[in-house]
Parts: structure tokens; C-alpha cells; sequence
């Protein structure tokens, strides 16, 4: 038999190889099957059907569950137009467009003047309300501080504080604050837009001979003027003119309906006893004067004299003012910050009222209160940063009977209060 030739056979070390590798074959498909025939492996990619790639999942910023608004209209003020001197109450309402509540959510309502005075405090109060799910809650804040007249920034914040005031009162996480803020402009009428149903409604101030005390040896004159309209006055020029000299200064606030003050003005050149001396409060002829009912009772003539004294009489009567301060009338609002509310049980509305304040080392201090009413009250912020002693007492006293622009009282046991700092 003849047998065909196809090459030469393989070698032993051939036959080996091939085995190997139908051995890796076998070994792989056990290893692999799945009993249906198709392969997998997540980690290799060679699954029957296509694993996506997936990038490892990281937490996110949590969706915040507090989103509050307030809006320009929702903030007012009441009662309209708003007086110096008197207490006003300022209502914001507040929206909640969340499904769940938002507690203990911080509320600061501030206000302060356009132009700060020197002695100007602003009013600052700090609260936490709690928002019911997707409802309006309306936060009411009584504002009894003592604002001069004037132009006045009104700000309310919702959720939203200083970064010093973090610490004290926490705000809640909230992704857009842009609606959380409130600014508004306040004009708050001086005191010659208050007037009172008292007395009859006229415009009109005057000043007699008894109202008027020459002082020769201090070169000054002491004027005392009336305001017998029913309409607050202030800033009005007294003016004093004799042979060759000439003073002038300008009045305080005058409550309506028989308040008075006194103001001494200073002449420019020394005069003797018997000079003759022309005193005019609020003279018809000043630019821009206060327009008066009456007139002829704002001018007086007299001679200089110590004689003069003697016939000033005591302004009013004693029973027209009378002061009272206590201890609760005490409280601080804030640190360094005082907030008095003295009472008046007299009949006769008092302004510029002084108040003096004293702690333990003797150090002191006089501010006033613009306005306390007559049978009403008044309020004043005081800053006594400088007086402050932690633990200390301060001595309060309204209206001194040594104080320049006292007022005349029958009973003055009931002026003075202590308190003791935190």
C-alpha cells in the first residue's frame, strides 16, 4: 500500500503545545458558564448583554426644606403719619412656600436715621418665629424709642443676620435668600407737626416782661417762652437787641397747650444795669419763620436789672409736671444700651425731658427724652458703654433739679431708680 505523504510529522514537543491550549479552553468555559450557555464576567466586559459604566455615586448639597419670602408690601407701619416722640408698631408678614415647617427662624427689624445726631441710638430688636408648612404668619413689633424727627431707613430680615449675630441666634439653611430682605424709607414729623386737642387750635408762642432776666455781669439774657397754641414748636430764633448790641439763639421743642422752655442768649458786646433791651421770639420778619396766628404777644421791652428777677414767676404750675421712674421702667434691649420708660402724671406734655445717669465709681451722664406726655409716657435708648461695670448698679434720675431745662415738679420722691447690670 502506498501511503501519501502530507509533511512532516509532529514533533513531541508540538503535540504538547496544542494540548495545553485545549486544556486553557476547556478550563475557561467551566469557569465561565453560566448553564445557559452565556459567559459573564462584570469585571471582564464579556457578559451575554452590555454593563454601562458607572462613576461612584458622591453625596450632594441636601435640597434645603426652608423657603421663606418676604415682600415690600407685607411690611407696614401703624398709625400713619408717625410723630416724634410717639411709639408706632411694625407689622411684616411673613410667607412660607415650603411643604414642611421652618422653626425657630430668626427675624431683626432695624431702624436708624438717615442723619445720626450726636446722643442717637438705633433701634434694633432680634426674634424667632416658627413658619407653619406653605402658610403667612404675621410678626407685629411695638417700636417705642426715642426717634427725633427726620428721615429714617426701616430694614427687616428674614433668615438672613449679620455674621457677628450668627452665634446668638442660628438661621436655617436656605438655598435663596434674595426675597428675605425688606428696605423701606420711614419720615418720622418733627415735633412742630405734633399738635394736641388740649386747647384751642392755634399757632402761637409768647413772651411777657416777667419772662425776661438780664444778667449784666454774664453778659446773657434769660428768656422763658411759652407756647400756648396746641401745635409743638422748636427751633425758633429769640433775638435780643439794644443800643449797639445784639444776641441770638434758638429754642428746643416746645410741647403745645402751655409748654415752655428756657434759653439764655449771649449779647456780643458787656452792657450795664438800665440798658434798655428788645426781645422778640420768632420775629415776623425771619426767612422762613413759623407762620403764627397772633403775633403781638411775641415781643417784649425791658430794662436790664436785677429788679427783673424777682418778677419771673414759676412756669405753669407745679401740678403740670410730674415725673416717675422705677426700676421695671428699666430694661437693656442690648448690650450697652438702656431703654427707659419714664411716666408723666402731670397734665402737660413735657419734651427734652433731662435725665441724668450715674454708676457706682461716679461717673455720669445727661441725655433727655424727646416727649413725655402728659398723663402718658416717654421713652428713651440710652448708650452707657461709658458707665458700664458688669455686676454694677446705675442710678437713674429724670428730670434733676439742677439739670439745665428741669422742669418745675411738686413731687420729686418718685424720680430717682437704681439698677443692677448683668
Amino acid at each position: 500500500m502506498t501511503r501519501l505523504s502530507t509533511g512532516p510529522l509532529p514533533s513531541r514537543t508540538q503535540k504538547r503545545c496544542v494540548f495545553l491550549v485545549l486544556l486553557l479552553l476547556v478550563l475557561l468555559i467551566g469557569c465561565g458558564g453560566s448553564g445557559d450557555g452565556n459567559l459573564e464576567d462584570s469585571g471582564l466586559g464579556l457578559s451575554g448583554t452590555a454593563e454601562p459604566i458607572r462613576a461612584t455615586e458622591t453625596a450632594g448639597p441636601a435640597t434645603s426644606p426652608v423657603d421663606l419670602t418676604l415682600t415690600e408690601d407685607a411690611v407696614s407701619v401703624e398709625p400713619l403719619p408717625l410723630r416724634a416722640g410717639f411709639p408706632f408698631t411694625m407689622t411684616a408678614a411673613i410667607h412660607n412656600n415650603a411643604d414642611m415647617p421652618a422653626l425657630e427662624v430668626p427675624v431683626m427689624i432695624y431702624i436708624s436715621a438717615v442723619q445720626e445726631e450726636v446722643g442717637y441710638t438705633s433701634f434694633l430688636h432680634l426674634l424667632t418665629v416658627t413658619m407653619p408648612a406653605s402658610q403667612t404668619v404675621s410678626v407685629e413689633v411695638p417700636v417705642g424709642w426715642n426717634f427725633a424727627g427726620g428721615e429714617h431707613h426701616l430694614w427687616v430680615e428674614v433668615n438672613r443676620l449679620p455674621s457677628a449675630w450668627e452665634t446668638r441666634v442660628p438661621t436655617q439653611q436656605e438655598e435663596d435668600t434674595g426675597d428675605n430682605t425688606v428696605l423701606l424709607d420711614l419720615m418720622i414729623d418733627p415735633f412742630d407737626a405734633y399738635s394736641s386737642d388740649l386747647c384751642s387750635g392755634l399757632v402761637d408762642v409768647e413772651v411777657g416782661p416777667a419772662d425776661v432776666l438780664a444778667e449784666p455781669d454774664r453778659q446773657r439774657v434769660l428768656v422763658r417762652v411759652h407756647n400756648v397754641g396746641n401745635r409743638a414748636v422748636y427751633n425758633l430764633p429769640v433775638v435780643i437787641m439794644g443800643e449797639q448790641l445784639t444776641g441770638i439763639t434758638y429754642t428746643p421743642a416746645i410741647p403745645p397747650c402751655g409748654g415752655t422752655t428756657e434759653v439764655y442768649v449771649d449779647i456780643d458786646r458787656p452792657f450795664e444795669e438800665g440798658e434798655v433791651l428788645t426781645v422778640q421770639v420768632n420775629p415776623t420778619e425771619w426767612a422762613g419763620g413759623l407762620q403764627e396766628d397772633r403775633t403781638d404777644n411775641n415781643q417784649v421791652t425791658v430794662t436790664a436789672g436785677w429788679a427783673a428777677a424777682e418778677a419771673i414767676p414759676v412756669p405753669g404750675g407745679l401740678e403740670d409736671y410730674d415725673f416717675s421712674l422705677s426700676t421695671v421702667d428699666i430694661e437693656i434691649p442690648e448690650p450697652w444700651i438702656v431703654l427707659i420708660t419714664a411716666h408723666n402724671l402731670g397734665t402737660r406734655d413735657a419734651a427734652m425731658v433731662p435725665i441724668r445717669i450715674e454708676n457706682e465709681g461716679g461717673r455720669q451722664l445727661v441725655d433727655a427724652i424727646p416727649l413725655v406726655q402728659g398723663k402718658g409716657i416717654g421713652v428713651a435708648a440710652v448708650r452707657v458703654g461709658y458707665l458700664w461695670i458688669p455686676g454694677g448698679t446705675l442710678t437713674f434720675t429724670i428730670n434733676p433739679e439742677d439739670a439745665k431745662g428741669a422742669y418745675p415738679e411738686a413731687h420729686r420722691e418718685n424720680n430717682v431708680a437704681t439698677f443692677t447690670l448683668p
